[in-house]
């Protein structure tokens, strides 16, 4: 593959391709879940749907975070819907009860069967690990630690967001878009550059000082950084001796955004998940120092403006990739990998490429 050149326009609209991803990206790498203050007593749990996985993150008996797949051993019925507390986990269907350890406590009839072994239909199970009070998630059970492939990221994570453990999820974080009619890869393609920024996000750039801002790659991440912004600006407008004044954003490989902007303590933690080979859910949330709400030109901003300018970017490039005119586009990348640089997309396509490996054709 020429690897100054995008992927070819079918690894964005071709099914058989979007199949291997999730067998062989998807299903095989880290993906952000929640945080940890969510499930913070025995019984606890979240729910993250995953392509055709649906996935329960709950806090066990022996207090420790446990991953279990969302169905029941019996008849594959979902069992826990969003988020909540359980004593244990019974099966809306026949009623199968499991504990929150994943055993199964109690099958209907089941002591009239002969040589039925409860142990034999324990709810199967994944990884769950965290970082910084963040949970991940990894169906493949043989993965590799996070922190391990992740080299380096907790630690620039720490060292940039001084107000990281005083963050909490925002109760009740709804208002933001979420579905987009585009393949996934668009938009954390769109997520990873900012060479658009100025045509596209004016606002954006009023609020960043942009000749300040520089992109670096690493192992399975990358990092966005503008070093300064401007307090009165078009975005929304912060006071001139706020605690934050620079910008971050990082992208960890395959599906995890999150980063912080100037004049506010909170950083967004979201994942970019496809639910077919042309939609895609971003879902996420922001957490908050000391439990603050966000400020209201904020939120306006992020909400109604830019992710709303966004959203129409990656859904254009989507009905574009179709074109019988169009197939590879050059990366632009500088030498400086300055703000307007494209090479943490070219570090994407990268990692899309290794992970799906030969897949045949002109590539």
């Amino acid at each position: 593959m020429n690897t100054n050149k995008s992927l070819p326009s079918r690894y964005y609209h071709d099914p058989e391709i979007h199949e291997k991803e999730k067998r062989k990206i998807l299903y095989r790498n880290w993906h952000y879940a929640g945080h940890v203050s969510q499930v913070i007593n025995p019984g606890d749990y979240l729910t993250l749907q995953l392509c055709d996985e649906s996935l329960i993150i709950i806090r066990g008996n022996d207090d420790q975070l446990k991953g279990f797949f969302n169905v029941c051993r019996h008849r594959a019925h979902k069992l826990l819907e969003g988020s909540g507390s359980v004593k244990s986990i019974t099966c809306p269907y026949h009623a199968w009860n499991y504990s929150r350890d994943g055993e199964l406590n109690h099958a209907r009839n089941a002591e009239k069967m002969k040589g039925f072994d409860k142990s034999e239909y324990c709810l199967s199970g994944f990884q769950v690990t965290t970082i910084c009070e963040f949970i991940f998630v990894n169906l493949d059970k043989n993965a590799a630690p996070l922190n391990d492939q992740a080299d380096g990221f907790e630690k620039d994570l720490r060292q940039r967001v001084p107000f990281l453990d005083r963050l909490k999820p925002i109760q009740n974080d709804t208002g933001r878009p979420s579905t987009i009619n585009a393949n996934w890869k668009i938009v954390v393609d769109n997520y990873l550059e900012c060479y658009h920024c100025t045509k596209a996000h004016p606002a954006f750039v009023n609020l960043i000082e942009m000749e300040h801002y520089q992109i670096e790659i690493y192992d399975i991440w990358s990092r966005q950084y503008a070093s300064s912004a401007n307090p009165k600006n078009k975005a929304y407008e912060f006071e001139e001796h706020a605690t934050i004044q620079d910008m971050c954003f990082w992208f960890l490989w395959p599906t995890t955004a999150l980063g912080y902007l100037p004049g506010v303590e909170a950083l967004f933690f979201s994942s970019i998940l496809p639910d077919t080979v042309d939609k895609t859910t971003r879902s996420g949330h922001w957490l908050v120092a000391d439990g603050k709400a966000l400020p209201k030109n904020f939120n306006d901003f992020m909400n109604d403006v830019l992710f709303m300018e966004d959203i129409a970017l990656c859904e254009s490039v989507q009905r574009g990739l179709r074109s019988q005119s169009y197939d590879q586009g050059p990366f632009m990348i500088d030498p400086d990998h300055s703000g307007i640089s494209e090479i943490a997309v070219q570090h994407f396509h990268g990692l899309i490429q290794k992970g799906l490996g030969d897949i045949g054709g002109n590539i």
